[in-house]
Formats: C-alpha cells, sequence, structure tokens
C-alpha cells in the first residue's frame, strides 16, 4: 500500500488574483493563482461558472467567443497568433506551506505564451494555445522545474458549424508541480503531474429560443513522483444541458452528468457521481449579471478508501485514512458580476459542491469570494481580491478546517506592447489536523512582453 507525505488537505479552491489580461494574466499561470485543482471536474459544466470552477480551468472557448482577426498582430498562411513573453521575480516565505521551519526563497520565473487561430471558413476554425514557464529558486535549487511547466490554459480546439449545429473538439494538456495552486497540500514543495482533458461537444439551437448541449468530456491524471501515485485517474463524463430564453434577458435550462471515477491504484476508491440541478441567467442591466444553478449531487463510491499518513520526514504513522462514505446533498453555485463604471467592474462568486477528496472519498466545500479590477489613473489598474472557504472531509478522521486569502495586484501599461505588474498574495489557513496550518505570504513583480 502507498501512503502520501504529509497530512493533505482536501480544498482546491483558492485565492484568484482576478484578472483580464497583460500582466495579470502572467502572474496568475506563475500559481499566484489557482491553475488546476487536479482532482478533476465532477461534470464540465462548472466550465460555465466562471468563478469557481473546482479546477480553476479557464474555460475552452466557445465558437462565439473567439478571438476576432484584430486581437493578433502575426500572420503565418491562415494561422493568425501572437506571441508573448515575461519574466517574474517572486519572494515566497513558506514555499513548502509548512506549519513550522517555513522555509523562504525568490524564485525566478520566465515565460513565453503563443495564441493562435487557423481560419479555414466562417464557421470552421481551429484555435490553438500554448504557455510554457519555468521556476529556478534561488536558494533551494532541488525545487527547481522538472522540465518546463505547460501551462492548465494550453489548448487545442476544433469548432465548426453547420446549420443549427455546432461541433467542437478540444484537447487540453498540461504540466504543473505547484503545490500551492492545487491548495491540497501541506509541508511539501512540489507536486509534479500531468494532466490531460479531451472532450466532443454539440450545441444545437433548435429554434431561435431553445439551445441543447449535450458532450462527452475525459480527463486524466498522472503523478510523477512516487509519493502520489494514488492520486492517478480518469475520469468519463457525459453531460445534457438544454436551455430556453424567456426574453432577451432571462434563460433558464437544466445541468444533467454522469461522472465516472477510475484510479489507477487500489488506494483510492473508484466512484460516480451525478449532478442535476436547474440554472438561470439573468441580465438585470446593461451593467449586471447574474447566474444561479441549485441542484442535487450524489457521489456513490466502490469499496473503500485507504491510505496511510506519512510525517515531514517520509515515515510511515501507523495512521491510516479511512473512508467507505458516499456523499450526497444540495449544491449551489451563484456568480454576479457587475461594472457600474467604464473603469471600474467587480464580482462575487459563492459555492456550496462536494469534491473528490485526497486520501478521502470527498468532501464538501463551501467558498465565497470577492473580485475587482479599477483603472484609477490612465493605463494603470490596482486588482484587490479575498476569498474565505470552509470545508469538512468524509471518513474515519474527518477533517474540517478553513481558508482565508487577501491579494492584491497593481498593473502599469507601459506601451501596447510591455506592461509591468506588482503582486501580492497573504494566505491562512486553519485545520483541526496537527501540522496542517500554515501562512504565506506572496509577492511578485513581473514585467510582460507581446510582440
Amino acid at each position: 500500500m502507498k501512503s502520501i507525505k504529509g497530512r493533505i488537505v482536501p480544498i482546491i479552491s483558492l485565492l484568484s488574483l482576478a484578472a483580464t489580461a497583460g500582466a495579470q494574466e502572467f502572474f496568475r499561470e506563475f500559481g499566484s493563482s489557482r491553475t488546476s485543482g487536479g482532482s478533476g471536474r465532477l461534470s464540465p459544466s462548472a466550465e460555465v461558472f466562471t468563478g469557481n470552477d473546482p479546477e480553476g480551468l479557464s474555460p475552452i472557448t466557445p465558437f462565439d467567443e473567439v478571438g476576432q482577426e484584430e486581437d493578433y498582430n502575426m500572420r503565418l498562411g491562415i494561422f493568425d497568433f501572437v506571441i508573448a513573453a515575461g519574466f517574474g521575480v517572486e519572494f515566497n516565505d513558506n514555499i513548502t506551506l509548512a506549519n513550522q521551519d517555513e522555509l523562504s526563497d525568490i524564485i525566478f520565473r520566465p515565460q513565453i505564451d503563443i495564441e493562435g487561430i487557423v481560419r479555414f471558413s466562417d464557421t470552421n476554425r481551429i484555435r490553438i494555445g500554448v504557455g510554457l514557464s519555468y521556476a529556478k529558486y534561488l536558494d533551494n535549487s532541488d525545487y527547481d522545474t522538472d522540465g518546463l511547466l505547460i501551462a492548465p490554459t494550453s489548448a487545442f480546439v476544433w469548432t465548426a458549424k453547420s446549420g443549427a449545429f455546432t461541433f467542437t473538439l478540444r484537447e487540453r494538456v498540461s504540466y504543473q508541480e505547484d503545490p500551492f495552486a492545487l491548495s491540497v497540500l501541506s509541508n511539501t514543495a512540489t507536486y509534479k503531474r500531468w494532466e490531460n482533458q479531451a472532450g466532443v461537444q454539440v450545441d444545437w439551437e433548435a429554434n431561435q429560443y431553445t439551445k441543447i448541449t449535450v458532450g462527452y468530456d475525459r480527463y486524466d491524471l498522472w503523478a510523477k513522483d512516487e509519493t502520489f501515485k494514488s492520486q492517478d485517474r480518469g475520469i468519463n463524463t457525459i453531460y445534457f444541458r438544454p436551455s430556453y430564453q424567456l426574453s432577451p434577458y432571462l434563460t433558464v435550462g437544466l445541468n444533467v452528468s454522469e461522472s465516472f471515477v477510475d484510479y489507477r491504484e487500489n488506494q483510492q476508491a473508484d466512484g460516480q457521481s451525478l449532478l442535476v440541478g436547474p440554472y438561470v441567467q439573468w441580465k438585470v442591466s446593461d451593467r449586471t449579471d447574474v447566474y444561479l444553478e441549485v441542484g442535487y449531487q450524489q457521489s456513490t463510491f466502490d469499496g473503500e478508501t485507504k491510505v496511510e499518513v506519512l510525517d515531514a520526514d517520509g515515515n510511515g504513522t501507523g495512521t491510516f485514512l479511512e473512508d467507505n462514505e458516499d456523499t450526497s446533498g444540495v449544491y449551489a453555485k451563484l456568480e454576479i458580476t457587475n461594472r457600474p463604471t467604464e473603469n471600474f467592474k467587480h464580482k462575487l462568486t459563492a459555492s456550496k459542491t462536494a469534491e473528490l477528496g485526497y486520501g478521502t472519498n470527498s468532501y464538501d466545500l463551501y467558498h465565497v469570494e470577492y473580485s475587482a479590477d479599477w483603472g484609477f489613473a490612465e493605463n494603470t489598474s490596482l486588482s484587490p481580491n479575498l476569498f474565505y472557504e470552509y470545508y469538512e472531509t468524509s471518513g474515519n478522521q474527518s477533517e474540517t478546517g478553513s481558508r482565508f486569502g487577501v491579494g492584491i495586484g497593481l498593473h502599469h501599461i507601459f506601451s501596447q506592447h510591455l506592461t509591468m505588474g506588482l503582486d501580492y498574495r497573504f494566505l491562512m489557513k486553519d485545520s483541526d489536523q496537527p501540522d496542517a496550518d500554515y501562512k504565506q505570504n506572496l509577492g511578485m513583480l513581473s514585467l510582460y512582453y507581446k510582440f
């Protein structure tokens, strides 16, 4: 039986330094915001809820929202694209997310991004994006990136329209090592894993008011370190999403999905998850939009999850996390966006969901988050963000805990090509398990250049 190092804290959502473009997006990809939760979504319908996707993955761009020609400044045949590069210097006072004996370091983070689109016709196109980066630790070189990091936003998406039908094929692969981006680990500096998401989706505009979406999604995770091999898994999801436009300002719909979770090792129990819930999209005014989804979520597991907890030195403690519990109940997701002026926009999100566990079958997660973007001067913006979340795990050693985070970013656009960012984040976690608490301060200075 394999073990898991440290006390694994099953919490996925984390502080998101909300952003729109430029250096802020550059900062997000460096792990100062959530990138990929690692457990795999229970339903791809989470993509429509942009404020609290369990994985933190950006939505795969729908057909009608793909970048326009003016968004790209280079062309190679029928391939329009843009290239951007950046460099970040990060100071982190607790790189291992430890409760005591914290390690601090300065980390250098170069990155390059390529985003483009191939237009075969007005109704047939491919979007390609890739983000590559590296982390170099000044004092703790053992934690340097093992190869290149591949951003979770990297994607290959083919979309085509035929009459009332829109067909989408998508593929997204990433390689990540940052445990903080997952927000599920304590007392460790790296969690090296490959992730892949692939799927097919069909959207049918049945009539002027009715739209029906069906699809299939496959998510895989492979951990590189033997310590985390128990988390290797594949998730197959089928989903159905009809909607009806009651008025130009109000749309109602239904989310139905079924997911099948298959762990490759025998420590975590395989499972099956059902999600059923109505939703409402309401354009309250030209400046305010509301999304609300409330429904029923049920997860059943085949057998028992049993994982030994290791101490900080990697030695067995003789304590096992054992869990054969199923879960069911209400889930809810709310997102309110508002732009009171041209220079200020803000968003409030809240959710209650059941997520796949680490060392347990599942956990209930309550999350609320506020973010804003204020252009208080020409070419200069301020982006504050804060969140609070509470969780409770299943199993024989049920854990409860909470996390609080606050961050702020200051960004200045020197020209259409060059942006500079200065960001700070504070994170605090409180758990009823020993040595699972920690505090972390992180600051980053970044430069981002768009060719």
